[in-house]
């Protein structure tokens, strides 16, 4: 975790995106060479990082399924359902995961869904629980938050502005 980040609770939460822990001296069983397992993102980035002990596969959340998913219509990926923090954690993953393609999946994606995240929070007015929203991540709902509000003050500053316009004469002074 990056310095600037320390306090972010998203940062912290992108990074608990592994469904199951794994305990590697509890059961005091010896782990084989060539052994898988999933380890949460904050055990296997120190591991990845120092040491040679592992290699970091991509996440299911990142593989071809969801990719040809993304590919086929990325805006009907609900990114709630497969990670909340699609993005976030997907933007960790670059440093450890040798896979130079997903930073053009994470790209996409993003261009893709901006288009539609930003014509429903101009157009949606202050209406919550839209379809769309629910499939959000937390990134995307940020953006549409943003664009909720940027709409609403573009409205309160046309209204207001319409009202305080005057004309001005303008002459030859003598």
């Amino acid at each position: 975790m990056e310095l600037d980040e320390y306090y972010s609770i998203d940062s912290i939460l992108a990074e608990q995106q592994v469904d199951k822990e794994a305990n590697l001296n509890g059961d005091q069983s010896e782990i084989k060479r060539g052994s898988r397992m999933e380890l949460p993102y904050w055990v296997a980035r120190p591991l990845a990082q120092f040491t040679s002990l592992i290699s970091i596969e991509l996440p299911k959340i990142y593989g071809t399924k969801v990719r040809n998913a993304l590919d086929a219509g990325a805006t009907n990926v609900d990114f709630k359902m497969l990670c909340p923090y699609f993005y976030l954690f997907g933007r960790k993953l670059l440093d450890l995961v040798v896979d130079d393609s997903l930073t053009g999946v994470l790209e996409r994606a993003f261009k893709h869904r901006l288009r539609d995240v930003m014509d429903y929070s101009q157009s949606a007015g202050s209406a919550t629980g839209h379809p769309f929203e629910l499939k959000l991540d937390e990134t995307e709902k940020e953006l549409y938050r943003v664009g909720q509000e940027s709409t609403k003050q573009f409205i309160q500053w046309r209204d207001r502005s319409a009202k305080h316009i005057q004309s001005v004469e303008l002459g030859a002074r003598s």
